[in-house]
């Protein structure tokens, strides 16, 4: 079931003339505006990769991501329905982010047709004590989000557009400590910006410094006629 937030995410890239849920190739395309498909993910990018190869054999696709900028936890009764309580998350998503699902579609991304959308945003998570949820939460569940606000979009064509998310700062040739540093991210995160920035073909390797591999800015590669 799509939640609050997808769906008014499929009625803002909509406008007033796309087609929600509109069928193309076999697959129910999130929305269809002026020829272009917009497939709006809040779950897994690798559950949406055979989608994307796909349509984008033949259509020109945009990937929408959400990312919370901004968090309102709202607890909602289980019985109910009603809101308890709202408190802003300390949690606050960075464009840098999409590097964590990355990983699954960096092949894809260097075609043509496919484009990646990062929309900035504030939402509300609506949690519900019911006992059913993670441990983690000690058994209070996630019941939907719900998007407030857009605060900004982020759209990379091109591989060479996420060069665009390396700090200024960063020298030419730098190693995952060096973009960790740079970038104020931790270091876990900034191998996968490198891992992620090398399988777009965005960055490479170009030697070692100790045990630390060495990278730098690559000239843009696109896969020919759109292929992946």
């Amino acid at each position: 079931m799509p939640t609050e937030l997808h769906l008014a995410l499929q009625r803002h890239y909509a406008g007033e003339t796309g087609l929600i849920e509109a069928e193309l190739d076999g697959y129910r395309a999130d929305v269809l505006r002026d020829g272009v498909i917009y497939e709006i993910q809040t779950a897994s990018l690798s559950s949406i990769r055979r989608k994307l190869q796909d349509l984008s054999r033949r259509h020109r696709v945009v990937l929408v991501v959400p990312l919370a900028a901004e968090e309102v936890i709202v607890r909602v009764d289980p019985q109910s329905g009603e809101e308890l309580s709202a408190r802003r998350s300390p949690r606050r998503a960075r464009v840098t982010d999409i590097f964590e699902e990355l990983l699954y579609l960096a092949p894809l991304l260097r075609r043509d047709n496919l484009a990646l959308e990062v929309v900035m945003t504030v939402q509300r998570e609506l949690r519900r004590d019911d006992g059913a949820g993670s441990w983690r939460r000690k058994g209070v569940s996630v019941i939907g989000h719900e998007l407030v606000e857009i605060v900004a979009t982020h759209r990379f064509k091109r591989p060479a557009d996420f060069l665009d998310l390396l700090p200024p700062e960063l020298p030419a040739r730098f190693t995952v400590a060096d973009l960790a540093r740079a970038a104020e991210v931790r270091r876990w995160m900034a191998g996968r910006m490198a891992y992620g920035l090398r399988k777009l073909g965005a960055i490479r390797k170009v030697g070692k410094r100790g045990n630390a591999f060495v990278y730098r800015r690559a000239a843009e590669r696109r896969a020919p006629g759109g292929g992946g």
